[in-house]
């Protein structure tokens, strides 16, 4: 090759530490072969692309990748300790190759010693890349058959264990299984108890913390002897928590839900924390109500019907503000009230008349409403379905399709290939059969009892989490500054899902005639026409 060329280092670590060679070996191969004295090269830059696998097209790896598509005048030789180091596709390599050809640049791969200026030199170079791609499926049926045993076993291999478990060595120490964690079990089941109850986890993030309550982190802290932190709850703690699939002990590979040879989710944990039916619905629970158009967040904790109650005469949002009071002549302070307000009306949109009411006045009313409506009903909510696998189902269709074309293209034509390419089919089918499944019954989740009347749910519930039962079953209120009786305020209330659920289970109220209701609407002190006003509003 000609002496005095520049040189550009290809360095790569795959996230698979077999057949991995480390950087320093690379560059002390490459430096070494550019100065030697019959090449006299300069290396002008180093492409080191670390945790990334040699399936992936040098063009789109994250160094050299850039190097390829917009540097290529700045080098005239690619470099590599080994073949490997560059792909183990040969699809991928006789891409590259073709590049270079047609860049005018030239390709070295030091073990393997080609010249590719020779017609000789690509042939061996060809034939090189088929061998490291069936290296590379070999790797990769290596990892494969090593998660199949982990899974055969539900063994434990290293890190610290999941929120909520121990780490249980088995078998003479052997082997390492997951068990629930029996000193913190007891703050598990309470989170969970209250969330089905309804409490937000702001509520509960608050509680834990003012009871000195420890977190995962720190309580393994203390369980090694080390010093903890003092890290405080956060609702975001216990949602992430409470989302984790290891909840009800799912096992995963780089993301995904791996299933035994019947298609079922592998569980891991031999007794986990929540089914997976408790676990989607635990989900369920804490995903974030929509917020209603306009509203505004300012409201915080002390509204009841921030985000549910709305102005009568043009549907707006109401908004809270607590009045400032006023001083006696005898100079005692008497403290302010809590109001609801147009948000229209106060900026300045087109509500002529507004609505400016005590809240305690509307809190009261819908307190006593419920109670007295649906207070006596057995109470029933929609089963869990948890988040969304449309996505994944997307991909495993994808990769099905994927496997099953280069099954037919022959690329598993290999010794012992096809045994690997029927487990793999039979793992993806049976992945996509289940997601299936779970996309249809997220579509019509079905209904079920909670053991417990409305009534009863709702006296056990503070105020912040009353606001969101009403929210979670879309509840309105609209309320105006005048009713029938001027001097008293009017009030329509739609209870929304509740109604809804009744009608689906042929519900009716205590004391009605049988048969489903078209709606369920309470009101007080309005005229007929504000009640359709209201049932206009609700179905904008």
């Amino acid at each position: 090759m000609t002496p005095g060329l520049r040189y550009l280092a290809c360095l790569r670590l795959s996230a698979d530490s077999d057949g991995s060679t480390s950087i320093d070996w690379q560059r002390g191969v490459i430096r070494h072969h550019v100065s030697s004295p019959h090449l006299s090269g300069v290396l002008v830059a180093e492409a080191e692309d670390t945790d990334v696998s040699g399936s992936m097209s040098p063009f789109k790896r994250p160094k050299l990748g850039r190097w390829l598509t917009s540097r290529a005048d700045e080098f005239d030789v690619i470099i590599a300790a080994k073949m490997d180091r560059l792909t183990r596709r040969s699809m991928h390599f006789n891409e590259l190759l073709e590049w270079a050809q047609e860049h005018g640049k030239y390709i070295v791969c030091v073990e393997e010693g080609f010249d590719l200026s020779t017609p000789q030199g690509k042939m061996m170079a060809r034939m090189t890349a088929v061998f490291a791609e069936a290296e590379w499926d070999t790797i990769q049926a290596r990892i494969l058959n090593g998660v199949q045993s982990r899974l055969e076993n539900r063994s434990w291999l290293t890190g610290a264990p999941p929120t909520g478990y121990s780490i249980k060595a088995v078998e003479g120490g052997k082997r390492k299984v997951l068990e629930i964690d029996q000193d913190f079990h007891p703050y598990v089941e309470e989170i969970f108890r209250r969330v089905r109850e309804g409490q937000s986890t702001h509520r509960i993030a608050r509680d834990f913390n003012s009871r000195g309550v420890l977190t995962w982190g720190d309580h393994l802290r203390k369980v090694k002897g080390e010093e903890v932190k003092g890290t405080q709850w956060q609702s975001t703690i216990i949602n992430k928590f409470i989302r984790s699939s290891w909840v009800p002990g799912i096992y995963t590979y780089k993301g995904e839900a791996i299933l035994d040879d019947d298609g079922e989710i592998v569980i891991l944990p031999e007794k986990p924390l929540a089914t997976v039916d408790e676990w989607m619905d635990l989900v369920d629970r804490i995903k974030p109500t929509p917020k209603a158009e306009g509203a505004e967040s300012r409201t915080g904790g002390k509204s009841l019907l921030s985000g549910i109650a709305r102005c009568g005469e043009c549907n707006s949002p109401v908004t809270s503000l607590m009045g400032s009071g006023h001083t006696r002549k005898d100079r005692t302070k008497v403290p302010g009230h809590r109001y609801y307000r147009c948000s229209n009306k106060f900026k300045g949109g087109a509500c002529s008349t507004g609505l400016y009411v005590r809240a305690d006045a509307l809190d009261t009313w819908v307190d006593k409403e419920v109670l007295g409506s649906v207070g006596t009903w057995d109470m029933y909510e929609r089963a869990g379905v948890g988040p969304s696998q449309a996505r994944e189902l997307q991909s495993a269709k994808a990769r099905l399709e994927n496997l099953e074309a280069k099954y037919i293209a022959g690329e598993y034509d290999g010794e012992g290939q096809e045994e690997s390419y029927h487990r793999m089919h039979k793992s993806l089918s049976a992945k996509v059969a289940l997601l299936d499944k779970q996309e249809a019954e997220r579509a019509n989740p079905a209904i079920k009892s909670t053991g417990k009347k409305y009534g009863e749910v709702w006296k056990s519930k503070d105020q912040e989490d009353r606001r969101e039962f009403l929210r979670a079953y879309g509840v309105k209120l609209w309320a105006w500054d005048k009713g029938t009786e001027e001097g008293e305020r009017g009030m329509v209330m739609d209870l929304g899902d509740i109604k809804t659920m009744a009608n689906e289970l042929a519900l009716s109220r205590p004391g009605s005639k049988k048969g489903g209701m078209t709606r369920m609407v309470i009101s007080y002190n309005v005229p007929e026409e504000y009640r359709w006003k209201a049932l206009a509003f609700a179905k904008e």
